[in-house]
């Protein structure tokens, strides 16, 4: 009877934490969605460094979401980022521009919507599914990205997958020549975490990012890093940190074991949320 009454109150915490957010994971998508009416607000940072010149960049995004029935799900965040680097060439996986000295700094701006439509339930049927899909409205680009989620929550642990195609629509000025520019990139994330307490997790996260441009494949970059979950009764945090593991796919564009002209050596993410 005492073990009874334990599982019990374990189980009812577990629903209380779980009702609080829809993610266990910080870069890999789950199919769950909030409550009708459920609503979070979460305040994202990322800083990567780490290319073959000098560079750091930082961005940060603040993210409302709200869940507008059992399966539907939908949010709305302004983005902001800023990075420094040092004079190169963006080929070749960068090399030095010897012709051009010092640091440059860029930032840019934002506003994206996502919506998450919940297909099946990771916990009452076989396999958890949903769609996704974002966009993004920045002065001199447009942005479309769209997510085939996967997952499974079987007693502590939980695993997910999203099969993601980004497509980035740009212009940009070359010699006094206005030109569009496009960019196509496929990914696959796959995240497993396992609760230690009902409220707190540790686990992985995986990514392998690809590039495809008028020329062809560019590059493979495949990312993976320890991931730490911990939510209270109207708050979250997650954490995680990805170093990049190897280049796939070798290119002249990319000839290296790491892909340093498009991606960095390290990539650290914090997500802190409240539930409302």
């Amino acid at each position: 009877m005492k073990s009874l009454i334990i599982n019990l109150l374990y189980l009812f915490t577990l629903c209380i934490n779980s009702y609080s957010q829809d993610r266990q994971f910080i870069r890999t998508y789950q199919s769950t969605v909030l409550p009708k009416g459920g609503m979070d607000l979460e305040a994202w940072s990322t800083f990567r460094t780490g290319r073959k010149y000098f560079f750091n960049e930082l961005d940060n995004r603040l993210e409302f979401e709200i869940g507008l029935n059992d399966k539907l799900q939908a949010a709305f965040y302004i983005n902001y980022s800023y990075k420094a680097f040092g004079a190169n060439r963006d080929t070749l996986g960068g090399i030095a521009d010897t012709s051009i000295s010092g640091i440059f700094k860029e930032s840019a701006f934002s506003v994206s919507s996502e919506w998450k439509w919940k297909l099946l339930d990771p916990s009452a049927n076989a396999i958890g599914m949903a769609l996704y899909a974002e966009l993004s409205f920045a002065p001199n680009e447009f942005g479309v990205e769209n997510k085939l989620i996967l997952d499974k929550k079987y007693d502590k642990n939980s695993f997910a997958f999203n099969l993601v195609n980004e497509y980035e629509f740009a212009y940009a000025v070359e010699k006094g020549i206005t030109k569009r520019t496009w960019e196509d990139g496929i990914e696959a994330d796959l995240g497993y975490i396992h609760l230690l307490k009902p409220n707190f997790g540790l686990g992985i996260e995986m990514k392998n990012q690809n590039e495809i441009l008028k020329n062809g494949w560019q590059h493979s970059a495949l990312f993976g890093g320890p991931t730490l979950f911990f939510s209270g009764e109207k708050h979250y945090l997650i954490l995680n940190i990805l170093p990049q593991w190897t280049n796939l796919h070798k290119t002249n564009d990319a000839p290296n074991n790491l892909v340093l002209n498009e991606h960095e050596k390290l990539d650290v993410r914090l997500l802190v949320g409240f539930s409302f």
